[in-house]
C-alpha cells in the first residue's frame, strides 16, 4: 500500500511541478510588465522576455516588413494587376459621379472644403492679371514681326475683303455731307478762306460765275467726283497699299505709327474690360449637376479610366522612392513599441490558447512521467 501510495504522490507532484513550471515559462513571455526592485536589488527575469526585449522585436518587424512582406515588387505586382486596376478605375468613376452629381456649387465648395473666401474676387483679379501679362508678353514677343504674321490670317484676308465696302461708306458719307446744310457752309466757307488773300483771282473769279456763288458751282463737281467709278477705283487701290504697307510695317513700329505710349494702360484696361465681361458669379453659383451635364459622360467614361491608369503608373513607377521616403521600417519600430503589452498579450492568449493550454498539459504529463520513472527507481534502490 506505501508502494502505491508513493508511486501515486510522486507522480502527482510530477505532473503538477511540470505543468506549474510551463504555465510560469509562458506567463514570463509578458510579465511582468516592468522591472521590480527588492530594495536596490533587481529580481531575477523581469520584466518579462517580450517586454525586455521590445526594441529589439519592434526594429526586427520593422526590417521584416520593409524587407519581406511590404516590398516595392509586392505592391507593384498588385497596382499592375488588371483586377485591382478595374476595381479602382470602377471606385474613382462612382467618386467622380457622386461629385458630379451633387447640387453644390463651385463657390459653396470652395469655401467648405478648401476655405476660400470671396471666390468672385480672386478669380477676377488672377484672370485680369493673367490677361494682361499675356498680353504684354505676346506684345513684347512680336516687337519684330510683320503685322501680317501677328494677326490671324483670316483677320488680315477680310479686312482687305472689307476696303470696298469702307470706301463706299466713305464716299457716301461725302456725298450726304456735301449735300447738307451744314456741308455746303463748310465748303462755301473753304473756298472763300482760300480765295480771301488772292485779289486780282477773286475779281476774275466773281466775273466768271456772276451772281451765282463758286460753293454752288463747286457742290455738284464735287459730288460728281465722288459718285465717278474712278474715283472709287482710285480710292480703293490707295487703301489696299496703305493697308497692306501697314500689315508689312513691323509691330513695334505699327504701333509706333499709331501713336500709343500707353500701350501697357491699354492691354491692362483692355484684359480688365475683358474679365468684367466674363460671367464668372454665374458660373460660380451654378450647381456642379447642371456644369457637368455636358461633359459628364464624356469625364466618367473616357478621362477618369485614363487619369486613374496614369497615376497608378506614376504610383508604381515611384514607388521605391516613396517607400524610401515614408520610413516604414521606422514607423512600424514605432507602433509596436507603443503598443500595449496588455493588448499584445491578450492577442497572443487569445490566438494560440489551446496551444498554450495543450504546452501546460503538456508539462503535467512529461512532469507525471518524470516522477514515475523516479518512483520506480526510489522503489527499486
Amino acid at each position: 500500500m506505501n508502494m502505491w501510495l508513493t508511486l501515486t504522490i510522486m507522480v502527482v507532484v510530477g505532473a503538477f511541478i511540470g505543468g506549474l513550471t510551463n504555465l510560469i515559462a509562458i506567463k514570463m513571455l509578458f510579465r511582468p510588465f516592468n522591472t521590480l526592485y527588492i530594495g536596490k536589488f533587481k529580481v531575477p527575469f523581469t520584466p518579462g522576455l517580450i517586454p525586455k526585449r521590445r526594441h529589439q522585436l519592434a526594429v526586427q518587424l520593422g526590417e521584416t516588413v520593409t524587407k519581406h512582406l511590404l516590398t516595392a515588387e509586392g505592391v507593384q505586382t498588385k497596382i499592375n494587376d488588371s483586377g485591382f486596376r478595374s476595381e479602382m478605375t470602377a471606385l474613382v468613376q462612382g467618386e467622380v459621379k457622386r461629385f458630379l452629381q451633387s447640387d453644390i456649387t463651385i463657390q459653396e465648395l470652395l469655401k467648405k472644403d478648401f476655405g476660400v473666401e470671396d471666390v468672385h474676387s480672386r478669380i477676377q483679379t488672377t484672370t485680369e492679371t493673367w490677361l494682361a501679362n499675356r498680353m504684354k508678353k505676346m506684345l513684347e514677343e512680336s516687337d519684330s514681326k510683320e503685322m501680317k504674321d501677328v494677326m490671324p490670317e483670316r483677320f488680315v484676308a477680310a479686312g482687305e475683303e472689307k476696303l470696298p465696302e469702307v470706301v463706299d461708306w466713305l464716299l457716301n458719307r461725302g456725298v450726304l455731307y456735301l449735300e447738307s446744310t451744314e456741308g455746303r457752309k463748310a465748303l462755301a466757307g473753304g473756298i472763300d478762306a482760300f480765295l480771301m488773300d488772292k485779289g486780282m483771282l477773286v475779281n476774275m473769279v466773281s466775273m466768271f460765275f456772276g451772281n451765282v456763288s463758286i460753293a454752288e458751282k463747286v457742290q455738284p463737281e464735287l459730288m460728281k467726283f465722288l459718285k465717278h467709278e474712278n474715283t472709287r477705283e482710285t480710292l480703293l487701290k490707295l487703301l489696299q497699299q496703305e493697308y497692306r504697307g501697314f500689315m508689312e510695317k513691323r509691330m513695334g513700329e505699327a504701333v509706333a505709327l499709331l501713336n500709343m505710349p500707353d500701350m501697357p494702360d491699354i492691354t491692362a484696361g483692355l484684359a480688365k474690360e475683358i474679365t468684367e465681361r466674363l460671367p464668372i458669379q454665374e458660373y460660380l453659383n451654378t450647381p456642379l449637376s447642371t456644369l457637368a451635364e455636358t461633359f459628364e459622360n464624356w469625364l466618367i467614361d473616357e478621362l477618369t479610366p485614363k487619369a486613374v491608369a496614369a497615376g497608378l503608373d506614376l504610383f508604381a513607377a515611384r514607388l521605391d522612392v516613396l517607400l524610401e521616403k515614408m520610413h516604414l521600417a521606422k514607423i512600424v519600430e514605432e507602433q509596436v513599441e507603443a503598443f500595449s503589452l496588455e493588448r499584445l498579450e491578450e492577442i497572443i492568449i487569445s490566438i494560440a490558447k489551446s496551444e498554450l493550454k495543450m504546452i501546460t498539459w503538456l508539462g503535467a504529463l512529461l512532469g507525471g512521467i518524470i516522477g514515475l520513472f523516479q518512483s520506480i527507481l526510489v522503489l527499486f534502490l
